[in-house]
């Protein structure tokens, strides 16, 4: 399998193309890898993962009325500001873009087991902390969208691999 994306807690790289963001995974106070099986506030677990990089548009609510975003497997454009409407408050911590990202292989899936964990997005807020997802510079998205336009790859391959007592905040925020 060629890994296209390198996290390592604190950056993304993009190592054939030369390019590096900054990156957040876990809640404040969850920002270590020996955290990274705690749900809804570790770090995303370490392993592989495709990252769905189809332009997906723009997200949408789920329709439950709690302003929840439905799921996607792709790019997406998160609606702001009045394109939000009362969902601005919550949408907000999603940022404008994400990208879902799913085990790329059993290992992965099972690392945490029995405790699942999944449903991760790189995303681009800057709140500086996340349920498990990646936050990374907007700045990705718009490489993201290109390599997908210009490859037709359906997907690209994260390869999540922390540094052993470091914390995972990259300084995202803002």
């Amino acid at each position: 399998m060629k890994i296209d994306l390198v996290y390592d807690g604190q950056i993304l790289k993009w190592p054939n193309k030369g390019l590096a963001f900054k990156a957040t995974s876990g809640m404040s106070g969850h920002q270590m890898p020996d955290e990274q099986c705690t749900p809804d506030a570790g770090p995303v677990p370490e392993g592989l993962y495709k990252v769905f990089i189809i332009d997906q548009g723009i997200a949408k609510d789920d329709g439950r009325g709690i302003c929840a975003i439905s799921p996607s497997w792709g790019i997406q454009e998160i609606p702001r500001g009045v394109k939000a409407g009362a969902c601005e408050p919550y949408w907000a911590n999603w940022g404008k873009n994400r990208a879902r990202m799913e085990p790329a292989d059993n290992e992965t899936k099972k690392h945490c087991a029995p405790i699942t964990r999944g449903g991760f997005y790189l995303h681009d807020s800057v709140k500086g902390f996340s349920h498990g997802c990646i936050e990374v510079e907007t700045k990705l998205f718009k490489y993201l969208r290109d390599y997908h336009s210009s490859s037709k790859k359906q997907s690209i391959i994260l390869k999540v691999k922390y540094v052993a007592g470091r914390t995972t905040n990259g300084g995202t925020k803002v």
